[in-house]
């Protein structure tokens, strides 16, 4: 067995959430400097997994912002350092793998609030059963830290360690930094030794910054707990990364071109999310290219689905009909993000089709609840007269995914299949869910 493999499930989604919570927060805080940032990384902003099929994927940044492309990669983490998970021995798992020296890296700080569990059990003539649930609430804590990939690789990192065999037995290169343990103001710098004035009760605190350390704050200035205030990387100001409102010159051309496979992927979906209809001889090029990388490939018949207007099922019906599950579903999330009336059609009828394994269907209601809209929802009301409980399940989901609101929208033409049990039930997982909505 991988070593990789044992690492509990409970573990391994608890910090896939800690990482969406993490990028969602950095979508927030970039957008306060004009940028307009989405996902790049597919999947990267929902915690959605797909246990039976590992995800066929290029190793790339999450995010980009639409107007600049600005690329960058999410690192969250439980408390304030700058480290990264690496490996030795794997090229394909370093910690920079697809990355450009202009790319940041961001690190958001999440804390669990209210964690709760619930559990039962129950024992019959000849089986037993037991259920356990964890409920967390999850708070950014703290300024998030940016530095770039090239601030990275141009200083050696300090400290390397092992993870646990829970954590996945890979190993987590760090570099040296001081962050701020309480909110105040820099009351003085002389030489190597801070003081910070907290704010609630004038308590200083003093502290001697190591000499291979740059000072990354100035006398006066109000900081944050968890600031970062000295480190070995230099970490970017956010005047520094304030987005210029538009691309460089020939950026997407550029990409397109690059020896780089995340570039071209990037110049891909850049062009499809601008609209850009420049590029479509180039991006054909490399969609019909069978030695291109499939990712590439995909994410270029999503862009000539939507943009140009070609055929989506002629696009990707190879793709879904290929002998590997993994291009299967990846296929179907890149058909998702086409996002238009053929794509609603396509996956409705993957999701109609019981002969078709768990995980596709199951991946076509998901994108289903992502793309939204009347006709959407329709499909996914439908498909509680489906004999797989599961897949009643992943519609219910994709209702309460796509909201209360528009649900009572579309409600009325579809109301005599859908039973009042449905409707009740759908009612408890909004609330339950989403204490915000209400019906």
């Amino acid at each position: 067995m991988p070593r990789l493999a044992l690492k509990p499930d409970s573990s391994f989604f608890r910090k896939i959430a800690i990482g969406v919570v993490g990028t969602r927060g950095i979508c927030i805080d970039l957008g306060r400097y004009e940028h307009e940032v989405v996902e790049l990384e597919r999947g990267s902003l929902d915690t959605k997994l797909w246990k039976e099929v590992k995800r066929k994927r290029v190793r790339i940044p999450d995010l980009i912002c639409k107007r600049c492309g600005l690329r960058v990669e999410s690192r969250a983490k439980s408390k304030p350092d700058l480290s990264m998970s690496h490996s030795l021995a794997d090229e394909a798992r370093s910690w920079d793998l697809g990355m450009v020296d202009s790319d940041l890296v961001a690190f958001p700080v999440c804390r669990a609030t209210n964690e709760q569990y619930w559990s039962a059990g129950r024992l019959g003539p000849e089986a037993s059963y037991w259920h356990e649930r964890n409920w967390v609430h999850w708070q950014l804590t703290g300024p998030i830290t940016y530095c770039r990939v090239g601030a990275f690789r141009s200083t050696p990192h300090t400290q390397m360690r092992a993870k646990g065999v829970t954590e996945g037995s890979e190993t987590i290169v760090s570099w040296k930094a001081v962050f701020s343990p309480r909110s105040g103001r820099i009351e003085a710098i002389n030489g190597r030794r801070l003081s910070i004035r907290r704010l609630a009760d004038g308590h200083l605190w003093t502290c001697t910054i190591p000499e291979a350390l740059d000072i990354a704050v100035s006398e006066g200035e109000a900081v944050e707990a968890g600031q970062l205030i000295a480190s070995a990387v230099h970490a970017e100001r956010r005047t520094e990364f304030s987005c210029p409102g538009s691309l460089p010159a020939n950026h997407i051309d550029n990409l397109l071109q690059s020896r780089e496979r995340t570039q071209r992927f990037t110049g891909v979906k850049l062009a499809r999310l601008r609209g850009d209809k420049t590029v479509q001889g180039k991006v054909r090029e490399l969609a019909n290219d069978q030695e291109e990388d499939v990712y590439i490939r995909l994410e270029g018949a999503s862009y000539l689905a939507s943009i140009s207007g070609k055929s989506a099922r002629e696009l990707f019906s190879a793709y879904l009909a290929s002998s590997d599950p993994q291009i299967q579903l990846e296929a179907v999330i890149a058909l998702g993000e086409t996002a238009n009336g053929q794509a609603v059609e396509l996956l409705s009828e993957i999701l109609d089709q019981p002969i078709r394994p768990y995980f596709l269907r199951s991946a076509a209601a998901w994108c289903l609840s992502r793309i939204g809209g009347e006709h959407a929802a329709g499909r996914l009301v439908r498909a509680f007269s489906d004999v797989d409980r599961n897949i009643r399940e992943e519609a219910l989901e994709g209702l309460v995914a796509i909201g209360g609101a528009h649900f009572q929208y579309f409600c009325p033409a579809f109301v005599r299949p859908m039973k009042k049990s449905h409707l009740g039930l759908l009612r408890h997982y909004d609330n339950s869910f989403y204490p915000t909505k209400s019906f």
